[in-house]
């Protein structure tokens, strides 16, 4: 019997949302640098690898950006968990806060084979979340994840997949 992607998709994205992918991110109270000028800022001075770029948009606008510039890219969207709704269905208020879910396997794969336990970080994410009435776009630093891992000799993919990242992420933010 042959299977409906699109109702197979819709089943993993719910199940996806009903266990929130996992713990709710504490993302709004972190140490992550937020850059004013929608230039990527590196945290590295608490280890955290997470890269940080504010939207000049409101957060409604900001999210309805993410999947556009994901497919404008060729990346696949794996899933989106909103943690604030989430959050209300067991009583409890949350800023805005939506995460995405997406990747690449000709960029993930050889991450993976090269120590497989990076699929732990993988696909790769990017958050989109509000902190007193700003905006935010954030997400994992791929060098980051791969000292994480010990994924070594892979600098040239490494490279490549950073600046897709922050060019997603500026597009995200800026509406490039």
């Amino acid at each position: 019997m042959a299977r409906d992607p699109d109702r197979t998709r819709m089943a993993r994205r719910r199940i996806v949302q009903v266990l929130g992918a996992g713990a709710v991110l504490g993302t709004a109270g972190s140490p992550a640098v937020a850059a004013t000028d929608g230039e990527r800022t590196d945290d590295r001075r608490d280890g955290a690898g997470l890269i940080t770029v504010e939207s000049d948009a409101d957060f409604e606008t900001t999210v309805a950006r993410v999947e556009p510039a994901l497919e404008e890219r060729g990346l696949l969207l794996v899933t989106t968990v909103d943690h604030a709704a989430n959050a209300a269905t067991v009583g409890m208020d949350l800023p805005p806060t939506t995460l995405f879910l997406f990747g690449n396997p000709e960029a993930g794969t050889p991450l993976m084979q090269a120590n497989r336990s990076i699929a732990i970080d993988l696909p790769q994410k990017l958050l989109v979340w509000e902190a007193d009435g700003n905006v935010f776009v954030t997400y994992n630093d791929p060098r980051y994840l791969a000292r994480r891992h010990g994924v070594a000799g892979r600098d040239e993919l490494l490279a490549n997949i950073d600046a897709a990242l922050e060019d997603l992420a500026v597009a995200v933010a800026r509406g490039e």
